[in-house]
């Protein structure tokens, strides 16, 4: 049986608004401030949708979502600032105060906007500087892009 929870969030996660997550188990610890979702856990935000066998999202004090962090098989179709992302990976964290993305384990990151590609051990993502680190591991980072003449 799956459990709907819907939530309205007052700080930007996931770009801001109703926050709609499906799972077949939920958890909450006020005293920690987290909430935790199991089970085949879906997550849609507007258009911003992922997949991921848990998550978690803590939050602040004035009950903002200030963190949210999925894994396991984590699949992803995100819009931020009108880049379009795609891709997978293990864990995902998202802190959406700093507008912040961190993915790890076998990184597949497709930026459908400028048409990039890259596949990494680790990426992090920082939207509103610019910013992005990418590790290999065994294999090196491979990042396909495409130039104009």
């Amino acid at each position: 049986m799956k459990i709907t929870i819907y939530f309205l969030l007052f700080s930007s996660f996931l770009l801001a608004g109703m926050v709609d997550i499906k799972a077949g188990h939920f958890y909450a610890n006020d005293m920690a401030k987290e909430a935790i979702f199991s089970g085949g856990v879906r997550v849609v935000e507007g258009v911003n949708r992922f997949n991921s066998s848990m998550a978690k999202v803590n939050f602040d004090d004035n009950r903002k979502a200030k963190k949210l962090e999925a894994t396991g098989s984590v699949n992803f179709d995100i819009t931020h600032q009108n880049i379009h992302y795609k891709g997978s990976c293990q864990k995902l964290i998202y802190q959406p105060v700093i507008s912040q993305y961190y993915f790890e384990g076998n990184v597949f990151l497709q930026d459908l906007t400028n048409n990039r590609t890259i596949k990494s051990h680790s990426t992090y993502l920082n939207t509103k500087t610019g910013i992005a680190d990418i590790k290999g591991n065994k294999n090196p980072v491979h990042f396909i892009f495409e130039i104009e003449d």
